[in-house]
């Protein structure tokens, strides 16, 4: 492309030739411009308003650190509270467990760091850290205490579960119903036939003939028949080889097999076998050796008495 110029100052017209490289360098060289200068005004920009970005910037950190703080402190209080409740259950539990290990005779020492609930306690008050490592260290601890003590209990339950049942087959019932007087004593006597110096493997109750005779505990029935020297007979198993034997009677209420309860009625006081009158003789033995019932009847007797 040419471009002609003609002016009075020139003696002569001039021709331009404009060619197409010329165009693109004048187009490079206008984009250029414009880019450098859009870079010197965000330059300007950003160095102009700076102060008041990183003010702004501050301030929403302060406001989110602000924030989370009284969050954790907030969680920190709950769990505390919570924690406290779980400490006022403890002492709770541990009184619950000194009452129960005293009724089941197992009690012991407490454990170190513990305090009985009705033991005496003061002292100023001095508020413990709340920090989150504290409150951790805290709760970890109570966890272990939770898991001691539920052991302890267990333990504690199983002792008394084992007491209900040992009493339950202990001859501990006065095995004449209406209480009865005492005869002969367990132990060395005088023959009642003359035959001298004997000994009683029993006691004997004096009671009306025809009075109830009832199972001392709870077992099952492995004699009722009739012996020579006892007469009418019914021995009771109690299991872990402890037996009761009722001699004397005049009449049975249960047969061989049967299962008994504490204070069933067995049969009927009488005189029948080796008897000089109406009485109940009554054996407890273990492994077959004889044992004085009034190791297991010492407080009925001390009341009929």
């Amino acid at each position: 492309m040419q471009i002609i110029l003609v002016s009075s100052h020139f003696t002569t017209a001039k021709t331009i030739t404009i060619r197409i490289q010329h165009i693109v360098a004048v187009f490079v060289i206008f984009l250029a411009a414009v880019c450098f200068g859009s870079a010197i005004l965000s330059w300007l920009t950003i160095q102009l308003r700076l102060p008041l970005v990183q003010e702004l910037v501050l301030s929403m950190q302060r406001q989110e650190a602000h924030q989370a703080e009284r969050f954790v402190k907030d969680n920190l209080q709950v769990m505390a509270t919570r924690l406290g409740e779980m400490q006022a259950r403890m002492v709770q539990l541990d009184g619950l467990g000194r009452r129960l290990a005293e009724k089941a005779g197992t009690g012991g020492p407490l454990r170190r760091g513990t305090a009985a609930p009705d033991e005496p306690q003061g002292g100023p008050f001095i508020p413990a850290p709340l920090s989150e490592a504290a409150l951790s260290q805290e709760i970890d601890r109570l966890a272990q205490d939770i898991e001691a003590k539920s052991k302890s209990l267990a333990a504690v339950e199983n002792s008394l579960r084992e007491n209900m049942v040992r009493r339950e087959f202990l001859p501990t019932t006065l095995p004449v119903l209406g209480g009865a007087r005492l005869g002969s004593p367990f132990g060395l006597r005088l023959d009642p036939f003359g035959r001298g110096r004997a000994i009683h493997e029993g006691l004997d109750f004096v009671a009306p003939p025809g009075t109830p005779v009832v199972a001392a505990a709870g077992g099952v029935v492995v004699n009722a028949a009739y012996h020579p020297e006892f007469g009418n007979l019914v021995e009771i198993n109690h299991g872990g080889e402890l037996m009761t034997r009722y001699a004397h009677l005049a009449s049975m209420a249960v047969e061989v097999g049967s299962v008994v309860r504490r204070g069933q009625r067995l049969g009927a006081l009488g005189s029948t076998g080796r008897s000089t009158g109406p009485h109940l003789h009554f054996e407890v033995k273990e492994n077959g050796h004889p044992i004085d019932p009034a190791v297991f009847l010492e407080r009925r007797l001390a009341r009929n008495g």
